[in-house]
């Protein structure tokens, strides 16, 4: 990622960064009802996060990302993971790392560790034995 992509994320993702936009804000305005409410960082992930869902969850993520909170992510009722959303989460990490925000895992999935595992991604996600 680039520096300019770091200080500004709603720069142009780099190219040459496969995972770039997944910290850039997303396109258009993303008003929602509940946006005058204090954003909290926790991030309850349950059933299934794939593909599907990435979209929403980086949408998500994005913002809490720009608000600069604690973060806290639980997957106890994760049940299926997929590359898709394995990379986000990673990416998210990743970036989360970058800005110096707290971040705890809790009740990690074992179906989220075998994602991880399968692409080699458990020791860059800071999840601790459970």
């Amino acid at each position: 990622m680039t520096d300019e992509a770091v200080k500004n994320p709603t720069a142009q993702a780099d190219s040459n960064d496969p995972i770039a936009w997944i910290i850039s804000a997303p396109a258009g305005d993303e008003a929602t009802p509940d946006q005058d409410q204090p954003l909290s960082g926790n991030i309850v992930l349950e059933g299934s996060l794939g593909i599907a869902e990435v979209e929403a969850l980086h949408q998500r993520m994005t913002r809490i990302l720009q608000a600069n909170v604690d973060i806290t992510i639980s997957t106890e009722q994760l049940s299926r993971v997929d590359a898709a959303g394995a990379q986000l989460l990673y990416a998210f990490v990743r970036e989360v790392r970058q800005r110096g925000l707290p971040l705890k895992w809790t009740s990690v999935s074992d179906a989220l560790l075998e994602a991880l595992n399968a692409l080699g991604l458990n020791d860059h996600m800071g999840i601790e034995a459970q």
